[in-house]
Formats: structure tokens, C-alpha cells, sequence
């Protein structure tokens, strides 16, 4: 029988994704079939639960953008996750990726962890819209450097890099449920991140290119399809300049090595919208 037009369209999109992205989207459908089908509690085992982490559960710093509370909640982040997560692959690589989504889920949810301990909050946090929020800031800055405003009324003008702010602020007006905390601290990780804060958590060039020499020694790239390799995520990459006349969030003086959109990819003149749930994580 053959499958559907949808079905079709839907898994040859699915399989045309870089590799981390299509492993990224699978693990997240996995662990929501398997926490309806064997373990409900599975979700709540993998959260960002800032108590739990005192006692052992050090795990939950990299687990929880991975796992979600119900359909609509994977959806939604997936949706809005798989078009900035593969653009973002296709410009810094496969393995450099893999490094920065761990980064990107450490930062926030170490300070989400730090504020909620303080205030004595028992929030439990969950989901990939921080990761969402993290990638748009960091796009948002690239955007910035090419278009530095954009018009939201015929004489009202603002900083392309805080579009993500006016979508933080959305979001948490439409849906008052949503951990706008964990979504706030995604979003400074990828201003923190674009404007080079961030590269001490990043992977080492001479690793990844290492790395890189011993997959293609063994040929083991060919058993990675859609691997993307820093030589060929560096032909999309550009040194953009942060300082244009209308600021930016931290005030950075200095370029910033930043990837562009690829072929066929949102690239930065395009917007990366995003629309999920969170408390049900967004960081």
C-alpha cells in the first residue's frame, strides 16, 4: 500500500535533515512514545528538576530540553525547532553542533537550577522551546548585522535583535503556563553565545577537525548520512560585525564569526518563528 502524499512529504523532509537534527527529532519522538506506551513518569525522570539535582541528578542539566508533557508540547517545540536546528547544523557542522546544544542546555538550565534553589521555587522544567529561544537569539544578531531595523508599523522601527524579546513576551501573554524563565534564560544564552560570551564552552577547532580526520580516515563518514562537516559548514559561515548604529543587547565591539543561511535553509533575512509550550520547557 502506498503511503499517503502527506506521509510522503513529511518523511522525505525528515530524511533530507542534517544528521544531528534528524537524531535530535527522533530521540524526542521516542522518548514521547515511550513515556505514553511504558513510563508516564519517564518525562519527569529526565526534567530540569533543580532539587533533584542536588541529589545526584546532574544528568537532568543535558536531558530535559528532550523530553515533553503531551503531543501538543512536542509538536509545537519540534516544529518550531527542526528549521533553525537544521540551519544552524548546515553553518557550524555536526559536531560542533552536538557541542553547542549541550552548552545551550547546560547555561540556562544551570541558572534556571541557581534561581530556583534561591527562591525556594519547586518548578519543574521541561522541553526544547529554550533551545527555540536560544537559536533565535543567536539568528536574530546575524539578521541584525545585515538589516539592523525592521518596521512593525509604517513609523515604528525597532532593533532586529530584539525580535525575540517581543516573541518571549507573546508567548508568556498567550500562554501564562509556559516557563518564561527558562524561555528568558534560553534567549540570553544565544545573545551570550553570538556575541562570544560563550566560546569557552565551545568544542576546540583542533577537536572537531580531529575528530573529523578519523571518521574520514576509517570512512565512516559515508555511514553518516547527511553528516555535515566543519570544512563544508565553514563555506556558509561570514564575519559579521555587531556594532551598527542601532546597539546591540551587550554592547559587543568586536565581530563575530556567525553563519549565514544555507541553500534551501532559513537563512537570516527569513524569519524563524517559533511556537510551542513550556514549563514544558523552554530552556
Amino acid at each position: 500500500m502506498r503511503p499517503s502524499v502527506q506521509v510522503q512529504f513529511l518523511r522525505d523532509r525528515y530524511m533530507a535533515l542534517p544528521y544531528l537534527t534528524t537524531i535530535v527529532t527522533g530521540v524526542m519522538i521516542v522518548l514521547y512514545l515511550t513515556g505514553i506506551l511504558f513510563s508516564s513518569s519517564l518525562p519527569l525522570s529526565l526534567a530540569l528538576n533543580p532539587k533533584a539535582i542536588l541529589h545526584g541528578g546532574i544528568h537532568r542539566l543535558v536531558t530535559y530540553p528532550l523530553v515533553h508533557m503531551n503531543f501538543a508540547h512536542v509538536f509545537f517545540n519540534l516544529a518550531a525547532l527542526v528549521p533553525v536546528l537544521s540551519s544552524f547544523e548546515e553553518e557550524t557542522g555536526t559536531i560542533g553542533t552536538a557541542g553547542c546544544l549541550v552548552l545551550f542546555s547546560i547555561v540556562p538550565g544551570l541558572a534556571y537550577a541557581i534561581t530556583a534553589l534561591i527562591f525556594s521555587s519547586t518548578a519543574i522544567t521541561l522541553g526544547a522551546s529554550g533551545w527555540v529561544f536560544t537559536l533565535m537569539a543567536y539568528f536574530s544578531l546575524i539578521d541584525y548585522s545585515m538589516r539592523p531595523t525592521i518596521y512593525i508599523t509604517s513609523s515604528i522601527q525597532i532593533p532586529t535583535w530584539s525580535t525575540p524579546i517581543i516573541t518571549l513576551v507573546i508567548i508568556a501573554l498567550l500562554l501564562p503556563g509556559s516557563s518564561f524563565l527558562g524561555h528568558l534564560y534560553g534567549l540570553l544564552t544565544g545573545y551570550g553565545y553570538g556575541l562570544g560570551y560563550l566560546n569557552f564552552g565551545k568544542i576546540p577547532q583542533h577537536l572537531i577537525l580531529n575528530s573529523e580526520a578519523f571518521l574520514l580516515k576509517y570512512n565512516l563518514t559515508k555511514a553518516i548520512p547527511r553528516f555535515v562537516s566543519d570544512d563544508s559548514a565553514s563555506k556558509h559561515r561570514v564575519v559579521i560585525d555587531t556594532t551598527v548604529d542601532a546597539g546591540v543587547p551587550s554592547g559587543s565591539t568586536s565581530p563575530v564569526l556567525s553563519p549565514t543561511g544555507g541553500p534551501g535553509l532559513p537563512g537570516p533575512g527569513q524569519s524563524r518563528g517559533f511556537s510551542g509550550q513550556g514549563r514544558q520547557l523552554g530552556s
